[in-house]
């Protein structure tokens, strides 16, 4: 090989080097340019984090700050500004403090708004609006779920009056479905005064009669679901058995007065009035007058007083509804002065009208024309009750899958058992 050929092959090899050695010179400064611009942003990456945890952390002391406001101002009973704008809060703050009532929840939610609305100083106001609508007591997707209720063991109940006829009638229990009474209010007849060998000639034998008390039946059957019977904070059953035995107690007790008769017990102040004054009659009972229309008169207080014979006076009581005792304390002397011992009056301990107990019956009816608003007399013979069985309960929940069924029933019976011993006072003149 000649001198020119390896010349020109050494050449190219020299030239192959260079091109090499350039070519890495110029990726080794591209690579140092890419790693160049990573630290770069890199670096301001850093410093953005550096300064959006900054903000979090000067908002979250902002957010502590205001919640130690308002911690102050919720434990502060006079807190400046809410002795001004709010006195209904104080109030009932301060009936919670010493007594522990409950402040009303609208209140609560009017007196939130007021304290973070004043307490929230430093923040724009999106971020007050943010703040405003997190603490807000009155909404509950807005907070107002973490406000828990407390639930007081006591019950608010309602009070019906009745009347006590239970109290002061014959009770008797039965096992059949009708009691029967043998009425032996005739009397036998005389042959009047003879001599000694005088003829004497037949007399009446006095009559009997037969009174009958049918026993009727009464019932409820309240409802509640069987996860409510399991689920719920208290004794359900028996809290439904006790509204329905009141219920029905209630129910007999109007019958006892005002009964018809028909499926129920019959009430005294159904039966008839006796035709004439002082004249007996079985099946009725005698009304007085009072003197007067549509009013009670002390005349006619005494006069129906009177006319119960003494025979059943020990034991005789008035009864009334309580609006018509008022009207009898009411009752005044033509000089103005009131005719119930004042001592009844001031002290009111026992209600006593002409020496004898005064019972209200809310039965009883209110005064009007020709009501029968008062009576008088010994309820023991003169009204009877009679019990087939007590309350009996039949616990279904077969018949309607989920629910459980109640059935209350109570079998009673009443009627007058004895025509002379009660006096009904009418208010007619």
């Amino acid at each position: 090989m000649s001198h020119d050929v390896i010349s020109k092959k050494l050449d190219e090899v020299l030239k192959g080097v260079h091109d090499a050695q350039s070519a890495a010179k110029h990726a080794e400064g591209r690579i140092d340019a890419m790693k160049s611009e990573e630290i770069k942003k890199l670096a301001e990456d850093s410093a953005k984090a550096a300064e959006q945890l900054q903000e979090m952390k000067s908002k979250q002391e902002a957010g502590e700050k205001a919640a130690l406001e308002l911690e102050k101002k919720f434990c502060r009973v006079g807190a400046p500004g809410i002795e001004k704008g709010n006195e209904a809060y104080l109030n009932q703050m301060t009936r919670y403090l010493r007594k522990g009532e409950s402040i009303d929840r609208e209140v609560i939610g009017q007196i939130a708004d007021e304290l973070v609305e004043k307490s929230l100083y430093g923040l724009d106001e999106s971020e007050r609006a943010h703040e405003i609508k997190t603490l807000t007591a009155g909404v509950n997707p807005r907070g107002g779920y973490w406000i828990m209720p407390q639930r007081a063991s006591q019950m608010v109940d309602r009070i019906f009056e009745t009347s006590p006829i239970r109290q002061l009638a014959t009770v008797m229990t039965t096992s059949s479905d009708v009691v029967e009474m043998i009425v032996d209010d005739n009397e036998a007849a005389s042959g009047g005064w003879v001599g000694e060998v005088q003829s004497r000639g037949q007399t009446n034998t006095p009559d009997i009669g037969m009174l009958s008390i049918p026993v009727h039946e009464h019932f409820a059957q309240p409802k509640a679901t069987q996860k409510m019977l399991d689920d719920a904070g208290f004794n359900i059953e028996a809290w439904l058995s006790q509204k329905v035995t009141d219920k029905l107690s209630r129910e007999e007790n109007t019958a006892f007065v005002v009964g018809d008769g028909s499926k129920k017990p019959k009430g005294f102040l159904t039966l008839p009035a006796w035709a004439a004054a002082g004249v007996y009659e079985r099946d009725a009972i005698e009304q007085v007058n009072s003197g007067t229309l549509g009013t009670v008169t002390a005349d006619g207080i005494i006069n129906l007083q009177n006319s119960v014979k003494e025979f059943y006076q020990p034991n005789a009581s008035w009864l009334m509804k309580r609006s018509t005792w008022s009207k009898v304390m009411l009752l005044k002397a033509s000089t103005g002065e009131y005719l119930l011992s004042p001592t009844s009056l001031r002290d009111g301990n026992d209600l006593m009208l002409r020496g004898k107990r005064v019972i209200f019956a809310d039965d009883m009816p209110e005064i009007a024309n020709d009501s029968l608003s008062v009576v008088y007399g010994d309820f023991r013979p003169a009204y009877t009750i009679v019990d087939r069985f007590g309350f009996r309960v039949i616990r279904d929940d077969i018949t309607e899958k989920g629910n459980v069924l109640f059935y209350t029933t109570k079998r009673v019976g009443g009627a007058v058992t004895n025509y002379e011993s009660l006096k009904i006072l009418k208010l007619s003149a």
